[in-house]
């Protein structure tokens, strides 16, 4: 059994085990922030024909250049030329529309006067101003890769194609489970000695965030057939309290008594150290802190990656260098994770260390947006000292 590892090694130690989730298909515009499955491959030419890039006139000049050409015909939105330009003709054509063959150039509305059956060109545009066949995707060429998350941009882009459905990986569902005889229901009033579930909440928001489908249970009880129960339910579970080696503290045993074989218990980080992990069935278990921050910071290093796994997506944390803007006075101990607020600018990352850094505090949850990595025996932060941040929610 794993004990106390570096937390790099318990990390991929749980990603190991981890496969991703089969696929399913869903129509594509239920298909935001979802995970490709599957490359997608380009039917057909986009565009499929020749286009007018902008209102105006056709011209041909393929014999000799030409300041003035014959109207030939006038085309309608939708209509297809029926007909041929030759040198000297002109025909009006509107943006996104086909073009005659032999076009040359498409001369805007603003360019050109009308005189009876001519036009006469003011002035010579610098492009043609044709949007040619493919010139946007060609037939058979890759689209978007698997593994790729859907934007709002490839939407517009499956849809310009007409592709009605998509193969996405299958959202993982995370059960979560808050134990402790004092949690409760956070919609429900405490009675002395109760403590409202804060925890639950702050993993369901980001699993929703991250591509899960979350659920969230309060237990105050230990009973490892609930965590087996959860652990068939869903694809992943996390437990939150209960990993101390305290006499209230079960967690650990709950691994045992719900068939599912540790990976490891604890890793040399603060905060929350008795984090533990394993895995029953390739669905991944992981006991959290019940300290706030400890909860948030084993979260981000140990779940998010699992969750990222499951979807298919890479998951190593980013990691960039930054200078403090401000200082943390304790030093030395372990490997300490910090909360952050980065910015970046001409300079590079610049990054504040957040008030409250106690692992019970939940003062800076909601403006963190990275981690302040500090090494085991790390000397005092001052204000322009190099750190290293790991950027979460929108830096991510």
């Amino acid at each position: 059994m794993l004990k106390q590892l570096p937390m790099e090694d318990a990390r991929q130690a749980l990603l190991d085990k981890i496969a991703p989730l089969e696929s399913e298909v869903i129509p594509t515009m239920n298909a935001i922030g979802r995970i490709l499955a599957a490359d997608i491959i380009a039917p057909y030419d986009l565009p499929p024909y020749r286009q007018a890039a902008m209102d105006g006139f056709a011209v041909s000049c393929k014999e000799r250049q030409e300041d003035k050409f014959l109207i030939k015909e006038i085309l309608e939105a939708g209509e297809i030329p029926d007909f041929d330009l030759e040198p000297g003709e002109a025909a009006g054509v509107l943006t996104g529309g086909h073009i005659p063959q032999y076009t040359e150039k498409v001369i805007r509305q603003e360019d050109i006067c009308i005189i009876g059956d001519y036009i006469t060109v003011n002035r010579t545009p610098g492009d043609n101003n044709i949007r040619s066949q493919g010139e946007d995707f060609k037939s058979g060429s890759v689209i978007a890769r698997s593994s790729t998350r859907i934007t709002p941009g490839l939407i517009a882009i499956l849809t310009a194609f007409g592709l009605r459905k998509i193969r996405v990986i299958r959202r993982p569902k995370v059960a979560i489970l808050s134990l402790g005889r004092e949690i409760i229901p956070y919609d429900q009033d405490p009675n002395p000695g109760e403590v409202r579930d804060s925890n639950g909440p702050l993993l369901s928001s980001l699993v929703t965030l991250q591509g899960g489908s979350p659920s969230v249970l309060v237990s105050q009880s230990y009973p490892a057939e609930k965590l087996h129960s959860q652990i068939q339910q869903a694809d992943m579970v996390i437990t939150i309290g209960g990993t101390a080696e305290g006499s209230n503290d079960k967690g650990r045993e709950l691994l045992d008594g719900a068939g599912a074989q540790p990976v490891f218990l604890g890793y040399q980080v603060k905060p929350g150290s008795h984090t533990c992990a394993g895995v029953r069935d390739g669905k991944p278990v992981i006991m959290l802190s019940g300290n706030p921050m400890a909860c948030f910071v084993g979260y981000y290093l140990l779940a998010y990656p699992a969750l990222r796994a499951l979807q298919g997506l890479n998951p190593e944390l980013k990691r960039f260098p930054a200078v403090a803007t401000s200082p943390f006075p304790k030093k030395g101990g372990p490997r300490r994770f910090l909360l952050g607020y980065a910015l970046y600018g001409p300079e590079g990352w610049r990054v504040a260390v957040l008030p409250a850094q106690k692992s019970s505090m939940r003062r800076s949850l909601a403006g963190c947006n990275c981690l302040i990595d500090l090494p085991a025996g790390h000397p005092p932060v001052h204000p322009g000292a190099d750190v290293c941040i790991i950027p979460i929610l929108d830096l991510a």
